[in-house]
């Protein structure tokens, strides 16, 4: 971690069991996201109204609403883990040679949509189904974030040097070596 310290550190440079240990816990994402996307879609919906009717609860289904306890359940967990992969992963994005703006949009996007993610049911459940929209919004930013900065992450760390070169801007005034 104390290479995270040094002004312009790159994970391509990086050492090699350094990378490794980096690379594993990418690898280990890709299924991780896999899941987020398969339980949020498949088992709630990919639907506003699927949505909704699952948090709050439906007649077709004889689904009945999450209750408050159940909220609490999941946001417990969501809390304690999302924003934690979330900084990880935001950590290694900064480390590598994209551009700064490329590299705060997908950070920023990520959050946004782990906060969406996280407080989204609360709002279906309780406020409206019209919350269902961002909360499926949510989803996406989250497990497109989270996808986009790991596969670009391992691209920097591993990916031919040519290609690096192409998709890099060269260093400027504004932004950090």
């Amino acid at each position: 971690m104390r290479a995270f310290a040094r002004r312009g550190f790159q994970l391509r440079t990086a050492s090699v069991e350094t990378r490794v240990a980096y690379t594993a816990f990418l690898v280990l994402m890709l299924p991780a996201i896999a899941t987020l996307v398969a339980l949020s879609l498949g088992r709630i919906g990919r639907s506003p109204a699927s949505i909704a009717s699952y948090y709050r609860g439906g007649e077709s289904e004889m689904s009945f609403p999450k209750s408050f306890a159940q909220l609490v359940e999941v946001s417990h967990f969501h809390l304690f883990t999302i924003p934690v992969v979330v900084l990880i992963l935001s950590h290694l994005v900064c480390a590598t040679p994209f551009s700064t703006r490329v590299r705060v949009w997908l950070t920023t996007l990520t959050f946004a949509g782990a906060f969406l993610d996280i407080l989204g049911p609360w709002g279906v459940r309780y406020l409206s189904r019209a919350f269902a929209y961002p909360l499926l919004v949510g989803w996406l930013l989250l497990g497109g974030g989270a996808a986009a900065i790991t596969i670009l992450t391992l691209f920097a760390m591993w990916g031919p040097q040519s290609w690096l070169r192409r998709l890099t801007p060269a260093p400027s005034l504004e932004e950090d070596p």
